[in-house]
């Protein structure tokens, strides 16, 4: 595994029963994006989670959905944007560069959730529909659940158009600065939380566009991909 005290890993402070961390740039880990090839996509993976293996490795082909899919082995687990995890030796890997990467923790049922959430994903409802199959798979309740949110794109930096404001979904996101449009994701995120009753919640204050420290597809669309990695301990 990378040194603990390596700029290319930033730990998570979570409860006891997880690990978590984020890769950082210039560690591209995305096959799909960067430019880099299969075998130094598959070095780098290996680097961060060792010693396990990569084998134990859950990952998705994301697709910006609010599909949620439960890893029982590592490797390629289908098209989705969600990983559900309930047992120990499985890491899931959710890949971002701009997108909110989201990790809910269950710390009484001893599951957790890893979360593609960008604005598509959001929109669609990544986040209840995840919490549901908690509820339903793992009898969660939303009360006890850790959350956090990684870094990604914030509102300083993601100017949009008037016409994502047509869903009235984005409208607690919505700030205007000097006749320009920005919108905050976090700021849905967060009410998500609250409506559900997550008031445990711990949310990174790093933009993404604005630090070096990670990639950013608004910032420089030929780049790699960060990830956010967890599993139970």
């Amino acid at each position: 595994m990378i040194d603990s005290a390596s700029p290319l890993i930033e730990h998570i402070s979570t409860p006891d029963g997880i690990k978590a961390f984020l890769s950082c740039a210039p560690l591209n880990i995305a096959f799909h994006a960067g430019g880099d090839s299969k075998v130094t996509i598959e070095q780098n993976r290996s680097l961060c989670i060792a010693p396990l293996p990569l084998s134990s490795l859950a990952y998705l082909n994301q697709i910006h959905s609010q599909e949620v899919l439960q890893a029982n082995q590592g490797g390629l687990l289908g098209n989705g944007d969600g990983i559900l995890i309930a047992q120990k030796n499985i890491i899931g890997l959710i890949m971002v560069a701009d997108c909110n990467p989201i990790l809910l923790f269950d710390p009484k049922h001893n599951v957790l959730a890893l979360l593609h959430g960008g604005r598509v994903g959001l929109q669609k409802g990544i986040i209840p529909n995840a919490l549901k199959q908690m509820q339903e798979k793992f009898n969660t309740n939303t009360s006890d659940l850790f959350a956090y949110v990684g870094p990604s794109i914030r509102a300083c930096c993601y100017e949009v158009g008037e016409e994502i404001f047509s869903d009235c979904f984005f409208e607690t996101g919505k700030i205007l600065q000097q006749g320009k449009i920005f919108l905050d994701l976090t700021a849905i995120i967060l009410k998500q939380f609250q409506e559900a009753n997550i008031t445990n919640y711990t949310f990174s204050p790093h933009c993404t566009c604005c630090s070096s420290a990670y990639f950013s597809y608004r910032r420089d669309q030929k780049c790699g991909r960060f990830g956010l990695f967890a599993s139970l301990t």
